[in-house]
């Protein structure tokens, strides 16, 4: 706990991160109610997969841009804007949900709008607040409570919906985001250089040459490049078990769906709660992000292996037993691959080319993601949840072989890349 002593006394962090806490929470409740509402009316996991995609739409279609803003905006002012509209639109969806069922698509949309600058502009403002050696447990920290926020969220909504009913549970959520709101708003002003042209057509070009500058910067800087294609690869990988979770209840565990939360949301969360302190002590020991990344990954990838060959010839308890444990295993070994890898393309990227860089990443993970997220269930009904499972453990070693063969070339390149002051 020693480490994260000079997060929690600096209030500006605190700011940011209650937002954080008051968010993640927020849409994970929502989400869980809005997957209840649907498979009450519908009872078709079609309409559960569309809600998804409502999600998803507007990363699609806005989400470089809003990207894009945040490096030319007071990152305080997103902040706050979108928290503020986001606690509306749920107010109002909670208010007229009854009127049409179509607008539960819609506040799904309307959520995920604002969401495309709430994130970037979150992420590009906490290496403003806090010191550099501080990043890897303030990045830590905020994984934890994504990963407390999703149990939390998950475990508790089906209790909210039961008893306070549809409507008092969303109002509960928009209450939550006008905390959040007011939490940001004590920020100070997080202003780039960068100023807003005075013209439409030249604030539109600006838009778009901010758009494409960032995703230059990545492909041309490999130092940026692998990091973040390992974190998209880690991502879309996490999309693809949550929606086979089921798959993975019934034919790896032998378990009913309904206890798919109890024995792996839960201990994968733990295990990520595990990995966030074990990993900044590592870090803070002097262990190079490399080493343990490739430590990591190693790990996951003999733990997917066993999950994959050898718990599903185990019988009764012992199968219980082994896989809580390999779920927590690898709840720890996806933290200890994050958390350096997200610290390592923060340090390296440019300060005014943060919001672009990680709005331009959650643009590419959520158009990788359609594919899975759609299909996974087909997928998984051909050829088997075993094989999906092997496929992903060989993308864990393929990842493994490129960090070891060429890790090292790659972080030497950015080193040279910044000492030339290029």
């Amino acid at each position: 706990m020693q480490d994260f002593k000079p997060l929690i006394k600096n209030s500006k962090f605190v700011y940011l991160w209650t937002s954080q806490v008051l968010s993640q929470l927020t849409i994970n409740i929502m989400n869980f109610l809005l997957l209840i509402r649907l498979y009450e009316r519908t009872g078709s996991s079609i309409a559960t997969s569309f809600l998804w995609v409502a999600y998803a739409l507007p990363a699609i279609l806005i989400g470089p841009i809003a990207a894009a803003s945040v490096d030319i905006f007071d990152r305080r002012k997103m902040l706050v804007i979108a928290n503020l509209l986001q606690s509306a639109a749920i107010f109002v969806y909670a208010f007229l949900h009854e009127t049409s069922f179509f607008l539960l698509y819609g506040i799904a949309v309307t959520y995920s709008f604002f969401n495309q600058f709430y994130v970037p502009a979150e992420a590009a403002s906490l290496p403003s607040l806090v010191k550099k050696k501080s990043l890897p447990q303030a990045n830590g920290l905020f994984f934890l409570t994504q990963q407390a926020a999703l149990i939390i969220g998950f475990g508790f909504a089906g209790l909210l919906n039961h008893t306070l009913g549809f409507s008092s549970s969303l109002y509960l959520c928009s209450f939550f985001l006008l905390l959040a709101f007011i939490s940001v708003s004590f920020l100070p002003t997080m202003r780039t250089r960068e100023r807003m042209p005075r013209s439409f057509e030249q604030a539109l070009y600006k838009f778009f040459s901010r758009i494409i500058e960032g995703y230059k910067f990545i492909k041309e800087n490999r130092s940026i490049l692998l990091p973040f294609v390992l974190m998209m690869g880690l991502s879309v990988s996490l999309s693809v078990i949550v929606v086979s979770m089921p798959v993975l209840a019934e034919d790896i565990f032998r378990i009913n769906v309904n206890s798919a939360g109890v024995m792996i949301v839960v201990p994968a969360g733990i295990g990520a709660a595990i990995g966030t302190f074990v990993v900044t002590r590592l870090l803070n020991k002097g262990w190079r992000k490399k080493r343990v990344i490739e430590t990591f990954l190693q790990m996951m990838a003999l733990i997917l292996f066993i999950f994959t060959f050898i718990l599903p010839e185990i019988t009764n308890y012992g199968r219980i037993i082994l896989g809580t444990t390999c779920v927590l295993l690898i709840g720890l070994s996806f933290i200890g691959i994050l958390i350096p890898s997200q610290t390592y393309l923060q340090e390296k990227t440019p300060g005014g080319l943060r919001g672009r860089v990680f709005g331009n990443y959650w643009f590419l993970v959520t158009v990788a993601t359609v594919f899975p997220v759609i299909f996974s269930g087909a997928i998984t009904e051909i050829f088997g949840i075993r094989l999906l499972m092997f496929l992903l453990t060989g993308l864990v070693i393929t990842a493994l072989f490129f960090s070891k063969k060429y890790g090292q070339s790659v972080i030497d390149e950015g080193l040279n890349f910044y000492k030339n002051g290029e």
